[in-house]
């Protein structure tokens, strides 16, 4: 059996890793992903954070685990887990330089151990921890350092560095709220990074916002609209049924708390409530708001196909079996209306492509 080990700090893990980590699950028979701890090193993340982040992230390579090491050449730490091969990356002349040296170093400890070396695509190669974390801080680097890294990286980013605070900063003064606010911005940060929620995080909250800045100029009440997105899936438990109506009741309690006017509290909590997805509302902004919440649908296949595993995380307590009895009849319910979206704009940008994911999905889910 052939077995690897692919070792670095993934601090944060990148779509760059990713890439190795895919190409040495299908050349491999075991890989074995493992962070080197240097004790004498800062990292940004925990330890515990970066094997979450990991696991997270490889769960879809059955043959890959994930373990950490420490204080320790890696040579030494591959022979003592029976490995074969050290997977390296090489991305520019330099790491080549680097890890042509260090192999013949490797070698010259245990000359059994092979380190076979990658390329990744061009796309990818600039591609670094140290990348990604350069780009933190100016205004806008939310959405720009997303494309780097995985889906629950940028989760973990989004908490850590408080990505979207200006923006509720500003929106707290723009709805004539009391106080700073940060004080509630920190309890939804706590809610949105909740350990069980795969889909329903700081993520989605950051691209809800984004459909909505593209949606605002057909939105009668923005401010009440993007209240409501903010607090829409506070609270999100896959047990309960009522998870709206309490989001939305935390709602009323922070607004309230700010002094804000109950009329607009009364509004945003029917905006909140819109979200159950049982039917079309009313009002123009209540439909907008779950078109908004819906554009998940309407994306890429694989963006759509990693938010159906997403969603089958978050229900992992559910039976296979009864998990995909409901979940088709839910996707099949959408299908079975007029049409997915309920406004022109979103219609025109996303019905094709959710029409062709959902029932693509539903064929999956009857397998």
């Amino acid at each position: 059996m052939r077995k690897a080990v692919y070792a670095g700090s993934f601090d944060p893990l990148t779509n760059g890793h990713l890439w190795m980590i895919k190409e040495g699950a299908r050349l491999f028979d075991e890989l074995i992903v493992a962070i080197g701890i240097n004790p004498d090193k800062k990292y940004t993340f925990s330890l515990d954070d970066r094997i979450n982040m990991l696991r997270k992230s490889t769960k879809k390579f059955p043959n890959v685990t994930v373990d950490s090491f420490e204080n320790e050449f890696l040579v030494n730490y591959a022979s003592s887990i029976d490995a074969q091969y050290m997977l390296r990356g090489i991305r520019t002349g330099g790491d080549y330089e680097y890890e042509r040296g260090m192999r013949y170093i490797n070698s010259d400890l245990n000359s059994q151990i092979v380190t076979p070396f990658l390329m990744p695509p061009r796309e990818l190669v600039e591609v670094s921890s140290s990348f990604v974390k350069g780009l933190i801080g100016p205004n806008g680097w939310e959405e720009v350092v997303e494309s780097y890294i995985p889906r629950n990286v940028y989760n973990n980013l989004l908490v850590k560095f408080k990505g979207l605070k200006i923006r509720w900063n500003n929106l707290w003064k723009s709805v004539g709220a009391i106080g700073s606010g940060e004080k509630d911005y920190n309890q939804l940060i706590y809610f949105y990074g909740e350990a069980q929620r795969a889909y329903h995080n700081f993520v989605h909250i950051a691209h809800v916002l984004r459909e909505f800045d593209k949606a605002k100029n057909f939105i009668e009440n923005p401010d009440q609209m993007e209240a409501a997105l903010w607090y829409h899936d506070a609270v999100y438990n896959t047990n309960e049924k009522n998870n709206e109506e309490k989001s939305s009741r935390l709602a009323e309690q922070q607004l309230s708390r700010a002094g804000i006017k109950p009329q607009f509290i009364d509004n945003v909590i029917n905006l909140i409530l819109t979200t159950k997805h049982q039917v079309v509302p009313n009002t123009s902004d209540g439909r907008y708001l779950v078109d908004i919440d819906l554009s998940i649908f309407g994306k890429s296949e694989d963006e759509f196909d990693e938010y159906e595993r997403d969603i089958m995380d978050e229900y992992s307590w559910v039976s296979k079996e009864q998990f995909k009895q409901e979940r088709s009849g839910i996707l099949q319910g959408f299908l079975d209306r007029d049409s997915v979206y309920s406004t022109d704009l979103f219609k025109q940008k996303y019905e094709e492509q959710a029409i062709r994911n959902l029932q693509r999905s539903i064929v999956r889910l009857k397998d």
